[in-house]
């Protein structure tokens, strides 16, 4: 029998390391930045124009989503799929921006999922999922609370002197 920890980290995989140079995510990724420039802050959320990325514009956003959208299933429709994913990066690189993390690409096949990598620990965040849940639980909090814990690892982590990350799963690939 093998033990809980026996597996390869997300992370220290090859697949993972080729696909952040997917040519379709990092599009993504550069449209999404001119789109927070552009068209974000004055056609999709003008109440948070003044205070992007803040975490206090997370309830703003969330309250916004719960006005689009009555599930996720309606959130991730092809019809606004572009909307939401606009979502999907604010919030994202409002994770992003508070701890120190970075734009991965999370392989699944032929297809790419964003997520935010941190520092500080294993897991990463993928900000879909986040959307996901504050559509379909509907408490207008969500998206505060998993920040919270977040910015509290990360409060941890610095004042613990940034120590390198170490990962739980035991096995590496060659």
């Amino acid at each position: 029998m093998g033990k809980s920890f026996d597996y390869v980290p997300t992370q220290l995989t090859h697949a993972f390391r080729e696909a952040q140079s997917n040519e379709q995510f990092q599009g993504w990724l550069k449209m999404q930045e001119a789109v927070m420039e552009i068209e974000f802050p004055y056609d999709d959320l003008p109440e948070v124009r003044e205070d992007m990325f803040a975490k206090e514009s997370l309830a703003v956003v969330e309250q916004k989503l719960l006005e689009l959208y009555d599930s996720h299933r309606t959130a991730f429709a092809p019809e606004n799929i572009h909307t939401t994913m606009r979502y999907v990066y604010y919030v994202g690189e409002t994770f992003r921006r508070a701890c120190e993390g970075d734009w991965v690409n999370v392989p699944v096949g032929d297809d790419f999922i964003p997520a935010i990598d941190f520092p500080m620990r294993e897991a990463m965040i993928r900000p879909a999922d986040l959307i996901k849940g504050a559509v379909n639980r509907r408490t207008g909090k969500e998206l505060t609370v998993i920040f919270g814990h977040a910015e509290r690892d990360y409060r941890e982590w610095a004042a613990a002197g940034k120590p390198e990350r170490t990962f739980l799963g035991s096995l590496r690939e060659d």
